[in-house]
């Protein structure tokens, strides 16, 4: 079985944990310096069961027509959870430039991450290394390469079973850059609300700038290898773009924003506008424009246009969430339902890939024949009941032992 891939073919799917600056004591879990974000839990929902969506269409070969085209489109989710990242983790760095708070504690910061990610990414590792069919026998280098969230940089990626986990290396790979790109954007201690704003912005303009010098040389050259679709500066302008949206929402609430500060929030205030461009924008590149809906080559001009139309969009689309809390559109985001499906999203994310290769042969169903609706049925309850229960036994008391330090 194949799965979805970045840029060359294809863009993957997204660590649904990314981001969470947050308590597990509660459900209240998006916290970033001291503020509650209800609505991104709703929207890491939404990210994850697009990512199952994509991956059960692409799987069984349901990407014709124009639901078809959309389905195998929701990949789009790794672009909201990569501006979800850049947006919570950034703004404690925002708050310290631009509000003279003390900076983040690092040790802390690596402490929470690594127990946020770590305990139950090695679990879904030993078990789909182990127990695959597919995948057996797993060569040693396999095993600490997989453990050791390495295998972005090898030239067969990763194994079956775990093709989505190359975005939660990416992550990884941003979750050490972060502090460096803090600092840098930090700078001296300034009262100058106006020069901290200028080293900002000079900060993200960069990472846009290394973006797209790396994807130009990524997709018209040699180059590259293969791997290097998977590699950090491919996405750096996606998370300044959560960076940025962390910069409009602080700087938003000091006097004399700049323009584009009051454009921004005056479009989130306007959720219906802003959730039409976001609509918009998947629409355009849910059309041919944006190159294949499943693994065959794209053009680079296709791959840099879906490249950037999934930043737009995703940044539209998270806006009102994260700048006008308190709407209807937010609390939407918070309803009970999608605040768990938030809440066990990293699971939903690492066990599904798994569990959907297991469950075709189990229901008689080979890859890419057909059979979108049953298999989706069957993967979404056993994936959520799984999920569900690991949360409880893996993902929560790491979280709870890491917060106490």
């Amino acid at each position: 079985m194949t799965s979805v891939r970045p840029s060359t073919p294809t863009v993957g799917t997204g660590a649904a944990a990314h981001g969470g600056v947050s308590s597990p004591e509660s459900s209240r879990r998006e916290v970033s310096a001291g503020t509650h974000f209800a609505a991104l839990d709703g929207y890491r929902a939404i990210a994850a069961l697009m990512v199952v969506v994509t991956h059960i269409a692409t799987t069984t070969n349901t990407v014709s027509g124009a639901w078809g085209h959309i389905w195998g489109r929701f990949d789009f989710g790794v672009a909201l959870f990569f501006l979800m990242s850049g947006f919570l983790l950034y703004r404690p760095w925002v708050r310290a430039a631009l509000e003279g708070r003390p900076r983040p504690h690092l040790a802390r910061y690596a402490l929470r991450r690594a127990a946020r990610i770590l305990p139950l990414y090695w679990v879904v590792v030993v078990v789909t290394l182990r127990f695959l069919p597919d995948i057996q026998p797993v060569s040693g280098e396999q095993w600490w390469r997989h453990l050791l969230a390495l295998q972005i940089y090898q030239v067969s990626g990763p194994v079956e079973g775990l093709y989505q986990t190359w975005s939660l290396c990416t992550e990884i790979s941003f979750y050490v850059l972060l502090p460096l790109l803090g600092l840098a954007a930090l700078g001296r201690t300034s009262k100058d609300p106006a020069r901290a704003w200028r080293r900002q912005v000079t900060v993200l303009v960069v990472l846009v700038a290394v973006a797209a010098v790396y994807n130009g040389v990524r997709l018209v050259t040699d180059l590259l290898p293969f791997q290097a679709n998977f590699w950090l500066p491919a996405y750096l302008d996606w998370f300044a773009a959560g960076m940025a949206l962390a910069l409009i929402e602080v700087r938003s609430r000091q006097p004399q924003p700049p323009r584009i500060v009051a454009v921004a929030v005056s479009l989130a205030r306007d959720r219906t506008t802003a959730l039409i461009l976001a609509a918009s924008v998947f629409a355009v590149a849910c059309t041919p424009v944006a190159g294949s809906y499943l693994f065959t080559a794209n053009t680079p001009w296709q791959n840099a246009i879906k490249h950037e139309l999934y930043l737009l969009a995703a940044f539209f689309f998270l806006l009102p969430g994260v700048m006008a809390s308190g709407t209807g559109w937010a609390r939407i985001l918070s309803t009970r339902v999608l605040a768990y499906l938030g809440l066990i999203s990293y699971g939903i994310f690492l066990w599904h890939l798994m569990l959907l290769r297991l469950l075709l042969p189990a229901m008689g169903i080979a890859v890419f024949t057909g059979g979108a609706l049953r298999v989706g049925a069957a993967l979404l309850v056993l994936t959520i009941a799984i999920s569900s229960v690991t949360y409880f036994l893996v993902e929560r008391p790491a979280q709870r032992w890491a917060h106490r330090y």
